[in-house]
């Protein structure tokens, strides 16, 4: 039996996250999720998930998990997910590791206190973060870009079989994610200066994708021929810099959406959580499947949409 690590800070978007990439049901405790089976390279390819390992022992008391781990040798990483929890947690772990022997050199041990259980597991793999804090120093960038954490989790939310398009580029953030995790990449803007820089930027890390210029009132795609649409389109003082309105830049999207996309294929998109979308989307043919809020500061909140083609 496995356990994934969640966020702490966004701890139902997490669980949307594992849901996408699992592709199967999981029961959850506090911050952590249960599951049966492989789950190879969903901790490393995700963006929310901190870590996923087997389960050595689960229990209310602290003497089963003392005599899971008795006289073994680990590496320990405590984990007090509620913090209401913490003034109690050093007694029980002081009863868990009283046979315990420490190195380094030894598997590394999640001793998870949560919801009243105590759930002890070794490690198998962990979030690639080295990548995203790599991505997030792209050469090009602008106010308002999305961070490779967030660009990262709107793929796998998506998480197609094959190709992503996204027809607001911007410069790239979405599309250095979709590379990055081994997809067929198509990206597009309206800007040729956002298309240069797009290049720049998916050089700069020796990543490839198709780069077109276009209007998304009129895209040069296919019917039925993209998996997954990943996008984060321009709201507030960027769109109305472009004279463009700001209800028929969605509808576009929406409408053009319906059209190129495979079926059951997911269009995922950020937005100014102000906004509500569905209306427009069900119009469209569209299907929403789910809906996400990421705080970001003061002034705005993220809205994520996870839409399906029926």
């Amino acid at each position: 039996m496995k356990y994934a690590i969640l966020s702490a800070d966004e701890l139902f978007i997490s669980l949307a996250e594992l849901k996408a990439l699992l592709k199967r049901p999981f029961s959850y405790v506090t911050g952590v999720a249960i599951f049966d089976g492989e789950a190879k390279n969903i901790a490393r390819r995700s963006s929310t998930i901190k870590a996923i390992g087997e389960i050595l022992a689960i229990s209310d008391n602290p003497k089963d998990i003392n005599d899971a781990l008795k006289g073994k040798c680990f590496s320990i990483k405590p984990n007090v997910i509620m913090s209401s929890d913490k003034d109690l947690f050093p007694v029980l772990y002081k009863e868990i590791v009283g046979s315990v022997k420490f190195s380094k050199k030894c598997d590394k041990l999640d001793l998870i206190f949560t919801d009243g259980i105590i759930l002890a597991g070794i490690r198998q793999e962990e979030r690639d973060s080295k990548s995203l804090q790599a991505h997030a120093k792209k050469p090009y960038s602008q106010s308002g870009t999305m961070d490779a954490y967030t660009s990262r989790l709107l793929v796998n939310l998506a998480n197609p079989d094959k190709t992503i398009l996204d027809p607001f580029a911007g410069v790239g953030s979405i599309l250095i994610e979709a590379s990055w995790l081994g997809y067929d990449c198509i990206g597009g803007d309206i800007d040729s200066k956002m298309i240069e820089k797009t290049k720049y930027n998916l050089k700069y890390f020796n990543y490839e994708c198709q780069i077109i210029q276009e209007d998304i009132s009129n895209l040069p795609i296919k019917e039925n021929s993209v998996d997954a649409i990943v996008t984060d389109p321009p709201y507030g003082r960027s769109v109305n810099a472009r004279d463009v309105k700001f209800d028929e830049l969605y509808e576009s999207l929406f409408f053009n959406s319906a059209e190129i996309l495979k079926k059951s294929g997911k269009l995922v998109f950020a937005t100014d959580s102000k906004f509500d979308w569905r209306d427009k989307i069900k119009s469209s043919g569209l299907k929403v499947d789910s809906i996400h809020f990421i705080y970001l500061h003061k002034s705005l909140s993220r809205g994520i949409y996870v839409v399906e083609k029926p």
